[in-house]
């Protein structure tokens, strides 16, 4: 009898093994691919975010003639609580109490920092809470039932630390007990009441808010509920210029430095007209303290 010649013929172990390897190639090729579009999706959405705060703040600014505190040492509440109605969370601004020590009324306040807002947040970080990594340290008076609050991975630029290269002065700062006092020439900080004409060096050369969103387990615990402002002695929603861009010291609570985990190594900063540009962790400190002051007259140091 006549064999059949078109017998279907099965694949061989080598050939299995061939293509098996070809096809993990592929995917060890279209990973890196797959990763950079990612963050370049994460690192485009952090910078609309900080666009939308930065609109918000002036929305503020337009209604009450000033932009508002960085933080309320009154109340405690920082300035993300008061640009609520501008980046459409008035039902949620509405639950507040403003009232002096609103921040440590328990059952007023503290419930609302676990709501999470997507707008506060980097998606490129891995550090959505106050608790942050294997570190697992967490901060009592801020929890809610024992529950950690969401965080804010942008802050109020409350100004620059060191000598101004024009006057060959210190930049005004506040000192306090501890923690590193805060700043006085940026544009949020400490019972901050700026206006837009007290930004003698130019909107275009002034740095309104910076992005601090990184995550380095070796110096502890930097983060704080979105809903917390200052004290009598320390921000949790502005931070001073005193070192560059990810660099790891946490000496100071307020001169914890602004950071990202986005590639490249830098932070996302938005400038007091609106505009949003990643600084480089390289970037000059001179240049880099010039861009944080409002008014120190340096501008020809900008870049």
């Amino acid at each position: 009898m006549k064999q059949h010649a078109d017998r279907a013929r099965g694949f061989t172990l080598i050939e299995l093994l061939v293509v098996i390897a070809i096809i993990a190639i592929l995917i060890g090729l279209l990973l890196p691919a797959v990763q950079k579009v990612r963050e370049a999706a994460a690192r485009s959405q952090c910078s609309n975010n900080m666009k939308q705060l930065t609109l918000a703040l002036h929305g503020y600014h337009d209604r009450n003639g000033r932009f508002p505190p960085g933080g309320n040492s009154s109340n405690e509440l920082g300035w993300h609580v008061y640009v609520l109605p501008y980046c459409e969370q008035e039902s949620l601004y509405n639950g507040f109490s403003f009232a002096a020590g609103a921040y440590t009324m328990k059952q007023k306040n503290d419930p609302w920092g676990l709501t999470r807002l997507s707008v506060l947040l980097c998606p490129s970080s891995t550090a959505d809470t106050m608790q942050l990594g294997g570190n697992n340290n967490s901060n009592p008076p801020d929890e809610v039932n024992g529950v950690s609050p969401y965080t804010t991975h942008y802050y109020g630029v409350m100004g620059p630390k060191g000598t101004n290269p024009i006057s060959g002065k210190s930049y005004d700062y506040t000192p306090s007990a501890s923690h590193g006092g805060w700043a006085t020439t940026g544009v949020l900080y400490h019972d901050s009441k700026v206006r837009m004409t007290e930004i003698i060096d130019g909107s275009s050369n002034t740095f309104m808010l910076g992005e601090l969103s990184w995550v380095n387990d070796a110096v502890g615990s930097r983060y704080r509920s979105w809903v917390r402002g200052c004290d009598s002695d320390w921000c949790a929603s502005c931070k001073n210029v005193n070192a560059s861009p990810n660099t790891p010291s946490i000496a100071v609570f307020n001169d914890i430095a602004f950071g990202s985990m986005h590639a490249g190594g830098g932070a996302h900063f938005s400038r007091c007209d609106g505009s949003v540009q990643y600084v480089s962790e390289n970037i000059d400190m001179t240049v880099y303290r010039a861009l944080a002051s409002r008014n120190g007259g340096e501008t020809e140091v900008n870049p």
